[in-house]
Order: C-alpha cells, then structure tokens, then sequence
C-alpha cells in the first residue's frame, strides 16, 4: 500500500478514453491531490462578472486519469476520502440561460469569498459552514470515449454530491480495464440541487484511498459517517413547497417562494437570495406517489442567520 503525490501538471479537461494514465498505483493505494478551482485563471478575487474570462473547453480542472492495476469492468472502485482542505477563497457566479431559473435572472452575477477564516461571510449576518467535498469524481463510462465533463454518467463524474465530505465512502462502477478515475470541481459548501448554477469553487487539497473490489454496482452508492442534515439539526429551518404536475416547475416554485421569503424576512436582493439557495438551501422531494401531481421542497437552514 503506498502513497502517491498527485503531479499538479497533469490536468485535464474531458472525459477521453484515449488519454494516457498520468498515474498508476494497486488496489489501497492513497493518493495526495492539490487540485485547482474550477475556471482558474478565469475568475479573480474581488472580480465583477465583466472581469471575468469563462471558458467552458477548460473550465473544469480534472485530475486523472488514474489507472488502477487490475481494474475490469464489472468490477468497483472503492474511493474513501480521507481528507479534504479548501483553498484561501473561491467564488459562485450567476450565468445567463443556465440555472433553474434563467428566465427570471437573465444577467450575470459573481461574489467571491474568504475561506481562510472559518465560516463563510455571505453578508447581511449570514454565516455558511464550510463543508468541502469534490463535485466531479468518476471513473470513465466506457462511451462515448471522449465526452464534456458534464453532465454526470454512469461511471459517477460531475454528480454535485455534497454528502461526499471528509469520511465518506464512494463506490464507483469500473466500464473499463483500468478504471481511468478522475476528480477535480472541488467546491467549499453546496445545497442540494446546486440551484443557481455553481456551489462556491475553490481549489482543494485532498487524501484519497482507492480500494478494487471484485463485484459490481449498478449505479454509484455512497456512505456518510454524519446526520444527513446536521447543518439544519441546530436551529431548524424552513421550508417552501412546489406543488406541481412536473418536477421541474415544483423545484422552480419552491426556489422562487424561497427567494421571496429571504427578501422579505432577511432583506437579500433577488441575485443574492437566489446564490444562498444554491449554496446552503436543500431541494427535496416531500412526495411524489400521488397520481400526476408531486410537491417539492426547498429547505433552508435558520442557524445560517444571526438573531
């Protein structure tokens, strides 16, 4: 069992069979990563949306592939993430006709952010927990060979997973021989549903340990060591529901009500309030069995607010 140091250099921007592994290590090996934010170099601190360069080709800064000895399809890939530790600051931005609701925030947006002092000071006496995780890990899919680093796929990829925090277990299908692991979109606190677009990017140093187990998963698994909602557990919080005949249009219901409801009893402006659903309010589905019509909610933690 050894332990590898991740090369910085050998970053890449798609998911592309034919690339060759920039490392190679056996089944409980651990691997030391130092990974950039997503659009390095393309987002500066203290940038305003017209400072900033996006470049969608090379936004996404992955490190892999990593070839595991003895990987076959069929097999998984067991990923415990040991460590992770977030960069000195990162950045969440609001694009133009992406989001869930770009009809109704069609200018862009982008706030920048210390992270070297605890919690996150999103203003207006709202402090996030940093809660680091990567938004990409993944094996490649097999096919296509060579592909965009979004959306996610059947090997994991970009999957927004904030539940794969520090003590987490991934599991990971292998579709080819080698496996050919990747992980970068490293992000310093989400909510579930990533609602805006983007969680707040940053760079990341990161432990992994990478375990073969000969026997297969359908799809990827993981496992969390901590309460499933422990950011809300110390003060409760509160909800908007989506009633709707389509999923989509109940999250944008219950993301909207949200909104209104952080102008109204915390003074946000509309961009503002619509970034903190991304990166602290939950989106879940309360119910979906009943016959056409399914209620969905977006959750917010009230100890983010200081009374």
């Amino acid at each position: 069992m050894a332990t590898h140091t991740w090369d910085l250099g050998r970053i890449h921007h798609e998911w592309d069979l034919d690339l060759e592994p920039a490392l190679t290590i056996e089944s409980g090996d651990t691997v030391l990563f130092d990974i950039p934010m997503a659009g390095e170099r393309q987002v500066t601190f203290g940038a305003s949306i017209a400072d900033c360069s996006f470049d969608f080709d090379t936004i996404y800064n992955l490190a892999g592939p990593i070839e595991v000895r003895g990987a076959e399809p069929g097999d998984t890939l067991r990923v415990d993430i040991l460590s992770l530790e977030t960069g000195a600051w990162g950045w969440c931005v609001i694009l133009p006709g992406v989001g869930l609701l770009p009809d109704h925030f069609p200018d862009g947006y982008v706030r920048t952010f210390r992270l070297d002092a605890g919690p996150i000071a999103f203003g207006d006496g709202i402090a996030i927990p940093q809660t680091p995780f990567f938004g990409t890990m993944g094996n490649h899919p097999g096919e296509p060979r060579k592909n965009v680093p979004f959306p996610p796929h059947r090997g994991g990829g970009n999957m927004d997973n904030r539940h794969l925090q520090q003590g987490a277990t991934l599991w990971l299908p292998v579709h080819v021989p080698g496996a050919h692991f990747s992980v970068g979109d490293p992000h310093a606190c989400q909510g579930d549903g990533e609602v805006c677009v983007a969680a707040l990017e940053c760079a990341m140093r990161a432990t992994l340990k990478f375990t073969l187990e000969k026997r297969t998963v359908s799809c990827p698994q993981w496992r969390s060591p901590g309460a499933l909602t422990s950011r809300t557990d110390s003060a409760g919080y509160h909800g908007t529901m989506g009633i709707a005949d389509d999923l989509m249009e109940g999250a944008r219901i219950a993301v909207r009500s949200m909104i209104g409801w952080l102008g109204d009893e915390h003074g946000l402006a509309p961009q503002d309030a619509y970034m903190l659903c991304s990166l602290a309010g939950d989106l879940k589905i309360i119910e979906i069995v009943d016959s056409g019509v399914w209620n969905v909610g977006m959750t917010m933690p009230l100890a983010l607010f200081n009374r």
